[in-house]
Order: C-alpha cells, then structure tokens, then sequence
C-alpha cells in the first residue's frame, strides 16, 4: 500500500510562479507505506514507488531545472527498525526517492540538481499502522522550465542546454538560436583562455540550464536534439542561422 499527498507553496500544478515577489517555493510529498523501499528491494516495489510518486508529479506542468535543497523526515515504527533489518540504512532509501523525482514525469531534471539533503528518523504514532515520509524539496522559482516544448540541445561535446522552444513561433525559435549560439561562444571562449593558463569557467560556463547528456535519458529521445538538428529544425520553421561575430 502506498498512498501520496502533494502540497506547495507560492506555486501550483499549473506554475511554478504565484507571488510575483517572492521567488522561493516547495513542494512537499507526503507518502504513506506499509513496506520502506530501499536499494535492495525487489524491483517491482522500487517501480510501484515511482509509479505512486510520478503520477502524482507528472500532473505538474513544469519542472525545477536549478539547484534544490530536499528533507526527509522519514516516520517509522521505532522498534521495527531497531530490531529488524526491513529498514534499510538512510542512503539506501533515499535513492530509490529521489530517482522517483525525476524524468519527464518527475520535477527535477537529474538528481544531480540536489545540493543538499536533510534526513532523519523520528518513531511515529502508535495508534498509526503505517509509515510515513514527509518530503520537502525548497527551490527558486526562477529555475524552472515548463514541460511543454520542453528540448535538450547538445551544443558543446556531451552538454545539453534546456530551453522551452515552440517550433510554431519563429521568434521563439530565433530567441533560442541566438541563445545556444551565445553558450557555444563562450564554452569556447572560456577554453582558449583555460589554455592560456587562466581560468573563466565560473563566469563563462557554469549554468543551471546546462546538463551533462547522460542526466537527460529520462526524458523522450524526440526531446534531445544536437546543435545540428536544433538548426536544422529552426531552419524548418523559416528561421535562418544567425552569425554573431559580425
């Protein structure tokens, strides 16, 4: 038995923006389960968590593409998990978790946009029969993407930058060149001055829309293009390449 709940705050299922203000927001799930699923446990319980977990996010329209800060507070029977080995250790039952968070049906992108956790047990009621985990992921709305026209587009060796492009609007299309074009411009900018012993990496590279291919395989293949198809496409849809060097 597996049960979720889903709360938030200044944000909702349809946007990730409620209080123009304020650019801080959670999500927080609630799972009620018999069983903890942990690393070790058998597949079809680890699928039936994330089937649980992403039906309830896939109803979000837009996912968190920045860094996040997660807590668990995981509510388990206290001599169960001291007198038995059902519960795993922490790590262990937190990866099954967050790999639930992500993906195309998910809120995050990769859980490699993780930059801190927070995880405890606390011995839950007695007069409850069931477990509980109470997760709470902390963002800024600023780095989010919606879901729709949602792509990937691997401009410099392995990276992909993510972009919600609509191939039906030409100056979404000429926006997202001009963009990709600029990141190409300085990845290469910043390698020639690495190899002139500097380094610019920190002002030229580093991006919370940028990911290394192999974070993105949760999303539909037609998502991920290379810069060659991305042009391609954009030249699709009337928009011709745009020379930024003169």
């Amino acid at each position: 038995m597996i049960r979720i709940s889903v709360k938030s705050s200044n944000c909702d299922q349809d946007n990730h923006y409620l209080v123009e203000e304020t650019a801080t927001a959670s999500v927080t799930l609630e799972v009620q389960f018999d069983e903890i699923v942990s690393t070790q446990s058998r597949s079809e319980r680890k699928q039936e968590l994330t089937k649980a977990i992403q039906s309830e996010l896939s109803r979000f329209k837009w996912l968190i593409s920045g860094s996040v800060q997660i807590e668990f507070a995981w509510f388990l029977h206290g001599i169960e998990r001291q007198e038995t080995d059902k519960v795993g250790d922490i790590d262990n039952v937190t990866k099954p978790i967050l790999d639930a968070l992500t993906g195309s049906n998910g809120i995050l992108i990769d859980d490699s946009q993780v930059g801190s956790i927070h995880t405890f047990w606390m011995s839950r009621n007695e007069q409850v029969t069931y477990n509980v985990l109470k997760l709470d992921i902390q963002f800024s709305n600023d780095d989010c993407l919606d879901k729709r026209n949602l792509v990937f587009i691997q401009y410099w060796n392995a990276m992909c930058v993510a972009m919600n492009v609509d191939f039906g609007n030409q100056k979404s299309v000429l926006a997202a060149l001009i963009v990709v074009q600029m990141r190409e411009r300085h990845r290469q900018t910043a390698r020639a001055i690495r190899d002139a012993g500097a380094c610019a990496d920190h002002y030229l590279v580093q991006s919370t829309w940028d990911f290394h291919r192999t974070r993105v395989d949760g999303f539909p293949r037609e998502c991920i293009l290379s810069w060659a198809q991305f042009k391609r496409k954009a030249l699709d849809a009337g928009v011709a390449g745009v020379d930024l060097h003169e």
